[in-house]
């Protein structure tokens, strides 16, 4: 309901005006292009995540351990998901990801700003081309140079076609 004096909300170009009686505007449609990934259920990726264990064994340094759970997501191009974690202090780390049905995936680490108006900045990324994506590996992990360990997250990003992707961090 418009405050008083104020005018009704309309309708998006092309879109239908809200039935009679129905307050506010008629849901945007969903877009192929930016935007949030549908999180999934770890166990419908599986077959991605057979892939990744594969790719793991290559990228990953020797020692290193899983970090929680996957992140596992379905993909239209242009949607990211986002996973969180807590940097340690010298702690190295990798994240190799997988995408069926994706033309090109790609990660990104980012610090989480400790204030709303703070941007997140972009502490590493993936530079593989395709539908698999490491961040940090090859023993290249990505190692926090600071002595105390903060808040980050894990991007994932659909930059060519749609299907799931599943990524896994690990460190060591």
């Amino acid at each position: 309901q418009p405050a008083y004096g104020q005018p009704a909300p309309q309708p998006a170009y092309g879109q239908p005006a809200p039935a009679p009686g129905q307050p506010g505007m008629a849901p945007a449609p969903a877009t192929s292009t930016g935007g949030s990934a549908q999180p999934i259920d770890p166990s419908a990726g599986a077959a991605a995540t057979a892939i990744l264990t594969q790719l793991a064994t290559g990228a990953i340094v020797a020692g290193a351990k899983p970090v929680g759970s996957p992140i596992v997501g379905n993909f239209q191009q242009g949607q990211s998901l986002q996973g969180q974690l807590q940097l340690q202090p010298g702690k190295c780390y990798t994240v190799v990801g997988v995408g069926l049905g994706l033309t090109q995936l790609d990660i990104m680490l980012q610090s989480v700003p400790p204030a709303p108006m703070v941007p997140a900045v972009t502490l590493a990324q993936s530079n593989t081309q395709g539908p698999n994506a490491t961040l940090g590996g090859g023993g290249n992990c990505f190692k926090n140079p600071l002595p105390i360990g903060g808040p980050a997250k894990v991007v994932l990003r659909a930059t060519g076609g749609s299907g799931i992707a599943v990524a896994q961090i690990f460190s060591k």
